[in-house]
């Protein structure tokens, strides 16, 4: 048997292509980890910006109304509101990769705080991506004809909810549910260790709320993915044997569109993260979310800036894991096309 020159330089184990495979994957690892740290760099210079500089500080929020000129100016210079902005900034900056917070203005660790309140983002963002799949699954399985009274009521549907405010959409479902219907309360939180039923009671609205607008994101872009595949090569082959239009949609188009919906799960954990303060706040839940809110209201520049700063590490984490995966199921990317 002829022994090729792949295997005289790498002997039965690598061949070219798939070096080439691993150098083009190192590469993209690398550029992404190159935009990542400048993202995270401008997105906690933005945030730490317009905490510092919105009208009022916290001092306004700690000491009482009628505290003396004397004693907000030896709070500010004990808390270092009155150095440059850059060399907060920079602090910030030190103690948040270092792993040390510090402590928010009402004098409780900065990490405590948010690992007691995790638990409830994460609440959400699980059951709403749940949801979002169960809803947008078989919606994007409906008959893909321009013209056909379901495909259009599913389009219609889709457009809806992106273009439905998700505090809209929350105020909708406590009226319709909680308040005519009594099926849920209308705020509050209950620890999945306290009651299974309790805890998901208490985050279905919620979540449902996050699920309506990220299912509208899911189903345009798989029916838009699944009409492709239909109008593929295998696709066509599939029906002139006969078969029908559901399976050749699973046999034939489900596959193509396996790299679309890990990016698109990626999108909706990362979202669901960011929509999370405007849910949380509606539904009174104690949150990383609606911890936020009053960081941001309080002016607790180091609560607000930590807090948006891990959301943006777990978003570009989801995006390189997702893109990881994309490479591994779609070869046009192991191609470099």
């Amino acid at each position: 048997m002829a022994i090729t020159s792949d295997q005289l330089i790498f002997p039965g184990r690598v061949s070219f292509d798939t070096l080439s495979c691993i150098i083009l994957a190192m590469k993209r690892i690398v550029r992404r980890i190159i935009a990542a740290f400048i993202s995270l760099l401008l997105v906690s210079l933005a945030v730490f910006a317009l905490v510092s500089f919105s009208s009022g500080d916290s001092s306004a929020h700690v000491l009482a109304e009628d505290a003396s000129p004397e004693a907000v100016q030896a709070y500010r210079e004990a808390m270092g509101l009155d150095d440059p902005f850059f060399l907060r900034y920079l602090g910030f900056m030190r103690s948040f990769f270092s792993g040390r917070w510090g402590e928010s203005v009402s004098g409780a660790a900065v990490s405590d705080l948010i690992l007691h309140r995790i638990p409830v983002t994460l609440s959400l963002t699980l059951v709403s991506l749940v949801l979002s799949l169960l809803i947008a699954l078989p919606l994007s399985l409906v008959p893909l004809k321009r013209r056909s009274a379901s495909g259009m009521a599913v389009t219609a549907f889709a457009a809806l909810s992106a273009a439905c405010p998700l505090f809209l959409s929350s105020l909708l479902l406590i009226i319709v549910f909680s308040v005519l219907l009594g099926l849920f309360p209308v705020a509050g939180y209950i620890p999945l260790s306290r009651s299974l039923s309790g805890w998901l009671s208490s985050v279905f609205l919620p979540s449902l709320s996050l699920a309506i607008l990220h299912s509208s994101l899911y189903i345009m872009v798989l029916r838009r993915a699944l009409k492709e595949g239909m109008e593929s090569k295998p696709a066509l082959v599939y029906a002139s044997f006969g078969m029908r239009r559901n399976a050749i949609a699973r046999s034939a188009a489900a596959r193509p569109a396996l790299p679309v919906m890990t990016m698109l799960t990626a999108e909706t954990l990362a979202s669901s993260l960011a929509g999370s303060a405007v849910v949380e706040t509606v539904f009174a839940l104690p949150g990383a979310g609606s911890l936020l809110v009053d960081a941001a209201l309080s002016r607790d520049v180091t609560l607000a800036g930590t807090i948006v700063l891990l959301c943006a590490v777990m978003t570009i984490i989801f995006s390189l894991l997702s893109e990881a995966v994309v490479f591994l199921l779609d070869p046009r990317e192991r191609r470099g096309k």
